[in-house]
Order: structure tokens, then sequence, then C-alpha cells
């Protein structure tokens, strides 16, 4: 018999019959079960199956499975429903339209951020980034640093094509400054910025972090006669003591006589020691040994404060004020009146705000101009067409010829010391001692070049004056006879290096004090040394007297994390510390 045609194939128990090879299933119309079981395959002819409602049993090929449950055969051909195809590693080709397919085709997504969102002690100078799960490419848009939230202060945009970098599955990027301690920051990734290999975006997203908040603690030490050691006495002492408080951020710069200050972290501005003049600020001429806020402002950046003279400050709006003694036009406020309190010294709103700034003679404005005041006596306004002498005397702001200025320093002695954004050195006035630098003692009433061309910050002292390098050396000159330039009291006429490593910011070298003078410079490693004139304790080796004199530098104290330093010319000394 060629073929069998029925309706129904079963075994003689009613099972499931097994079928041999060579056998044919054709022409069956309607089947609406064909239970059968062990059908080869190879040798087994299902062709021609028009309707079978369950084709229950299995094709075999060499022993393995072919077509199992979850197998129909129809008018339409073979349906496959019910396989599991999630966890699906790696496929070759996969058919159909993929709908209900999951697992294959990762959407990008952030594994780890940097810094993490709501961090609260992000440290300053940080890189920034994400890291995916995944290889990505830049995609469009820029990612944003804002100021407290999504509509605050932008501080920094970044371009996905320009200014981030993108290594594998990390992307990064640095601000061009360091950020400003104790500020929460918004940082935003737009939609879209980034795309995984098949193109897919990555959704964005958008988190706040706060910035490290350091501690700045404040010591002083050597003479006391007025309380400018802002230790609530009028004792002195021969060892660093601590001022109260941990926010003193900024140290006023160049203290000199007996009058300090200094800012703190919010904002305010605070004085101490003597106020002969109202040099203080704080609307009185009362001396104090401990600090007394100055004014109710949270807005100064940087002061320049002398308790018997005239005292100087900026604001973060760029305002410029002055304070204290007016003699010889030395408040710049074109007035001849003495004030307790500050007072604004014109209307300009573009004075530079940072350390090395502003002096009791001059300022910088943003724009890199130079703007000095008061007496002339010795050329010290660096103005050329303005008289030497006391009828050259200038009550408001006049300007030295440049527009590329970078840091002044100047002192009520005479002469003037300024950086340039080039990084050469200038000096012009009094020439005493050779503290210009200039090689000679000739006095100069215009800006005189000092050799070298990588300076980054300088100060004026009495007879002495002082800088250092980007290359952290240290360099002095000037007076000697306490030992001030380091080597064996001499006065040298021209810069000398001093040896070390040393940090070059501003603040963190400081020269002064009457005719012997003294110099503090913090080293690289964070420690704080000085030498010089020490009859007053205010080298900080815990003793008084001549042989407290030094000309090579020691150290003071043990600590490693000394930020800032001032000396005045009467003997006294200040520093903080920075840590976390």
């Amino acid at each position: 018999m060629s073929e069998l045609r029925v309706d129904s194939v079963k075994s003689k128990g009613g099972g499931a019959p097994n079928l041999p090879k060579g056998v044919t299933i054709s022409g069956i119309t309607t089947a609406v079960t064909l239970g059968v079981t062990n059908i080869d395959g190879t040798n087994v002819n299902v062709s021609g199956v028009v309707t079978s409602g369950t084709l229950s049993g299995e094709l075999l090929s060499t022993g393995t499975p072919t077509l199992g449950l979850g197998v129909t055969i129809n008018s339409s051909g073979v349906v496959i429903s019910g396989v599991a195809t999630a966890g699906i590693v790696t496929a070759t080709t996969l058919y159909g339209d993929g709908s209900n397919i999951t697992g294959v085709g990762v959407s990008i997504a952030p594994l780890f951020y940097n810094p993490d969102a709501s961090d609260s002690s992000v440290s300053f100078g940080t890189g920034i980034g994400i890291t995916f799960n995944q290889q990505i490419k830049a995609g469009t848009g820029n990612i944003t640093i804002r100021e407290t939230n999504a509509s605050g202060t932008v501080v920094e945009n970044f371009g996905v094509g320009s200014s981030v970098t993108i290594s594998e599955n990390r992307v990064s990027f640095t601000p061009t400054s360091n950020l400003s301690e104790n500020v929460v920051y918004h940082l935003s990734y737009p939609s879209g910025c980034f795309t995984n290999n098949e193109g897919t975006d990555y959704v964005g997203t958008a988190y706040t972090f706060k910035s490290l908040a350091y501690d700045y603690n404040l010591f002083s030490w050597g003479n006391n006669g007025y309380g400018q050691l802002g230790v609530n006495s009028q004792v002195k002492y021969s060892s660093p003591v601590q001022v109260p408080g941990t926010t003193w951020k900024h140290l006023a710069e160049n203290v000199s006589h007996y009058g300090a200050g200094a800012i703190r972290s919010d904002g305010t501005l605070w004085a101490w020691g003597t106020n002969t003049t109202g040099g203080l600020g704080i609307n009185d001429v009362v001396k104090r040994s401990s600090p007394v806020q100055v004014g109710s402002d949270t807005t100064w950046s940087w002061a320049y404060l002398n308790g018997e003279m005239s005292s100087f400050g900026v604001k973060t709006d760029g305002t410029l004020w002055s304070w204290g003694s007016t003699t010889d036009g030395r408040g710049g406020r074109n007035s001849n009146f003495n004030v307790s309190s500050p007072v604004q010294i014109g209307s300009d709103t573009d004075w530079a705000t940072g350390s090395g700034k502003v002096t009791c003679t001059g300022a910088i404005k943003t724009d890199g101009t130079l703007w000095t005041w008061g007496s002339n006596q010795t050329g010290k306004l660096g103005v050329p067409s303005i008289p030497t002498g006391n009828p050259g005397a200038r009550s408001s702001p006049i300007q030295v010829p440049g527009t590329t200025w970078n840091t002044v320093g100047s002192n009520s002695q005479g002469f003037t010391l300024a950086t340039k954004t080039d990084g050469t050195l200038w000096g012009w006035g009094s020439n005493t001692h050779g503290r210009l630098g200039l090689n000679n003692t000739t006095q100069y009433s215009s800006p005189t070049q000092i050799p070298g061309s990588i300076w980054a910050y300088v100060e004026a002292g009495y007879n002495q004056s002082g800088g250092t390098k980007t290359d952290g050396t240290l360099w002095v000159w000037g007076q000697g006879n306490t030992g001030i330039p380091g080597t064996n009291r001499t006065t040298y006429s021209s810069p000398i290096q001093i040896s070390g490593t040393w940090k070059t910011g501003s603040g963190q070298m400081t020269i002064g004090g009457g005719g012997g003078g003294r110099v503090m410079a913090v080293k690289s490693d964070g420690t704080l040394w000085a030498w010089g004139g020490g009859e007053l304790g205010e080298l900080g080796q815990n003793q008084n007297g001549q042989p407290g004199n030094r000309s090579s530098p020691v150290q003071v104290g043990s600590g490693t994390d000394w930020n800032t330093v001032r000396v005045n010319h009467e003997g006294g000394a200040w520093a903080t510390t920075k840590s976390t």
C-alpha cells in the first residue's frame, strides 16, 4: 500500500504511535490531533499537512530534538511560541520584529558619578565626570555648572564635542579655575549629550553637590604693645599663639606698625591693634586687643590694614574703599579729613579683588591698569610727568603707564614694586639700601625693570624687598644688617636666591620691619620658615633679644599646613593654617 489516509493515527493502546523511518504523512486535510512519537525528521515527510490543531511529538535528527512543545503547524506555516529570549548574551542573527525581546541593545546608563549627587566635600581643582555601563560617543549640547541651583549664576559651560574628554565608557572635564570653597553647585548633563554605539541617547541628569569647607586657624606672635596680636592681651609672645576662631581665610595685606586684620570665610572684615587715626575702620579711634568687625558688610574680598595711617579694602562688587589718615592724599578719596569707617573711593566697580591687587598707595583694576595716590616725595607714584616732592602728591588715583599689571607691593617708605602678567618685575621710588633691586641706589620716578621674567609675587618691606618666581624660587634684596637676605648680614642691591622650594601664591611670603627687617615664607611642603631680626620674638623661636636674630631660615613650629603669613614693621607676626 503506497498511501494510508486516516483521520486519526493512534497506537494499539490508544497512545501515540511510534512511526518508523520511511513513513510519509501527507495529504492530511484536517487532523485535530496527530499524536506521534519518534518521528525522524530526515525520513518522515510532514509536508502537505494543511490544517493541524496540534502536532504533538518530536522530529529527530541524529538524536537531537529540533522541534518540540510550542511548535504549531497550520495553514500559515510553522509558529514558534513560548520560547524565552531574555538573557541572550550573544546572537549572530535574531529573526522577527523583536517587539517582545528584552535585554538586547542595552540602554546607556551611568554607573558612577564624580562627584556624587549631594556630595558635601568636593575638593578644589577636581575633575568631574560620569562612568557609564558601556562605551559612549559624543552627542550634542553643553554640560553646565551653576551656583546654588538650576537658575543660579553660570560658572562654566563645557562643550561635549570640545572641552569634554571621552575615553571608552568614561566622560570627564575640569573647570578652568578652582571651585570656590563651601559653595553649592548645580551640575547639568542635558539629554542627548552622549550616545552608545547604536546611537541611543543618554536621557540626561542634573543634581547638586557642595564644595569642601576648610578650617582657617589664625596664629600670632612677637611684639604686642598695642594688642596687635589679637589675643586679648598686650603680652609679647615668642612662639605662635592662636587667635580664637576657625574661619580666618585671608590675612590683611602687609599689616604694618601696630594694627592688623583679616577676612573671615563669610566675607566679614575684622581688625585689631592701634587705632590712632581710625585706621581700624570700626567708627572710633580706640585701640583693640581682640578682633572687632569692620561695619556689617559681608562682601569684603581683600584688605590692606594700617591702624596708624590709611587702610584699604576691595569688595566683591569691585568697589574700592579706604579709611583712616588722609595726610598727603594717602586715603585716595580726594579729601583732607580722616575717617574711622570705610568710605568708597570714586564710583568705579572694576577694581581687582584678589591678593596682591591693593596696597596703601596703589591698586590694580580688572583691565590690568595700575593706579597710585598719596605722596610723591620720592617719585613712588610712578608717573614721570608729576613732579617729585609734596607738590606732586595726589589725593585721587592716577594711572601708571601700562595695561598688564598683575600684582603690586608698596608701603609708607616711598617705593613701589609690581609685577606684570608677562612675569616681569618693575620698581620705582626711593632706592635706599638698593631696595628696588636694580643693582644701584638711584631713585626712579617711573617703572624700571628688574632682571628676570618669571616673577609671581612681590612685597616691598621697609628697607628690604622680596619676591617669588613661578619655578618655586624665593629671592630677597636690600638692607641686611639683621641677616635678612639670608647670607651673613650683607646688603644687596640685586635679588639673591634663598635655597629651597617655596610656595609662590600671594601672601605666602612676607617681608618687613623697621631698620632690621625680617622675612617669613611657606615652603612647598607647607612648613613655615623665618629669618632676620628676632629680638622681639617675631621669628617664633621661643626666645627674645638680639640672639634671636637669624641670618638663614629657621622653621617655625612643626606644622605642614601653613597657608599665608604676614609681618609688620614693629615686630609682630601672623600666619594662618588651612586644613580639612
